[in-house]
């Protein structure tokens, strides 16, 4: 039986637009196309969670406005026992403009995400068993109640922190209690910028290798056994801690570095992917993608561990091999993301990403 995974999720309106450019301060510009759909990062990710084959539950709020996005994540195969309508509240919103590469530009108002609550995670988690993940992301309140929550009941914590909060480490988010932490080279670079003795180049774009290093600080600062950073057209890495006590074999592509280290642990994989071959022509959307890839992997790691049901719950059983897998699923699923308009309606379905994976090709 695979672990459930509980989404603590936004759940927004997105009105996206069509433009030819984003546009510029001053400007007044015509869409080419309006279009409205489900959207917010947390129902992003958990549709592609369920898409992914995870079994996911949702937890969030809406206003009567949103009934008809509950009842789409309804059709998505996701449980919304725990999504509550606030009475005199608003949906959030997404404001987004596209341009003819597929660039966005978003504007949020947050709505009912912004009134989640300890409680709400209470309520909803004491249904959870050790060794169930928590999926979450920075667009609502509450998120750093949640992770303590899941943490004390023994759950797994995989958290985006996006939007990233420039005072997140000050405020005493418990990152240390997040198991796999996924984040772009922007909120990288602006997790970086709050711990002491990391020195992050401001306005310089960052390649893998500078990524990879950073990561390695972002994760002995705060103990994760698993950090992936998402590069876009560069593809993704990951650093997988192995603690000295697993046993595992590490039957991965990629390079682990061995060696004792400074916090008891003996060695940590890193693992390197290239981004899926999509050509650049059919890019038209890359709105969700990364929501994409974050509920895919999460999705393809519970998968895995729930293949060995003996390691549920044991955080030595998330190998290098199973954190690889999940981010191939992960990496062409999010592939295929950008080659359609919107968010919940560009996430392809499993069956999709496997014959992608099988073939290495796409044509619309």
């Amino acid at each position: 039986m695979f672990p459930k995974i509980y989404g603590f999720a936004s759940i927004n309106i997105d009105d996206v637009y069509s433009v030819p450019h984003i546009v510029r301060p001053g400007e007044t510009l015509s869409s080419t196309k309006r279009q409205q759909n489900a959207g917010g990062k947390g129902t992003n990710a958990s549709i592609a969670a369920s898409y992914g084959g995870g079994n996911v539950h949702v937890i969030g709020k809406i206003g009567p406005d949103g009934e008809w996005v509950r009842d789409l994540i309804i059709r998505t195969g996701a449980n919304t026992e725990h999504i509550t309508v606030v009475p005199d509240g608003f949906t959030g919103r997404a404001i987004i403009q596209v341009d003819a590469q597929g660039e966005n530009s978003i504007v949020l108002f947050p709505g009912a995400n912004h009134r989640m609550t300890e409680e709400d995670a209470h309520s909803a988690l004491a249904q959870s068993n050790p060794g169930d993940w928590l999926l979450l992301t920075n667009e609502t309140t509450a998120v750093a109640e949640a992770i303590r929550v899941a943490h004390s009941m023994e759950m797994r914590v995989l958290w985006n922190p996006a939007p990233m909060d420039q005072d997140l480490v000050a405020r005493g988010m418990p990152i240390e209690h997040v198991d796999v932490l996924v984040v772009n080279e922007t909120e990288l670079r602006g997790l970086a910028a709050q711990i002491d003795g990391i020195d992050v180049e401001e306005n310089t774009e960052l390649c893998k290798q500078k990524c990879t290093e950073i990561a390695r600080q972002v994760m002995n600062k705060f103990g994760n056994q698993v950090v992936a950073v998402t590069l876009g057209s560069e593809g993704s890495v990951a650093l997988v801690r192995r603690p000295k006590t697993n046993t595992h074999a590490i039957p991965t592509t990629n390079k682990v570095e061995q060696g004792e280290q400074e916090d008891g642990h003996s060695d940590i994989a890193e693992i390197s992917l290239e981004c899926a071959p999509i050509r650049k022509q059919y890019i038209k959307d890359t709105t969700g993608a990364g929501d994409t890839w974050v509920g895919y992997f999460a999705a393809e790691l519970a998968r895995t561990q729930g293949n060995s049901p003996e390691s549920i719950g044991s955080l030595a059983s998330l190998t290098p091999a199973m954190v690889e897998q999940a981010m191939l699923l992960a990496t062409f699923a999010s592939g295929l993301a950008v080659t359609q308009m919107g968010a919940v309606p560009s996430i392809p379905k499993r069956q999709e990403v496997e014959v992608f994976i099988k073939t290495k090709q796409f044509s619309p």
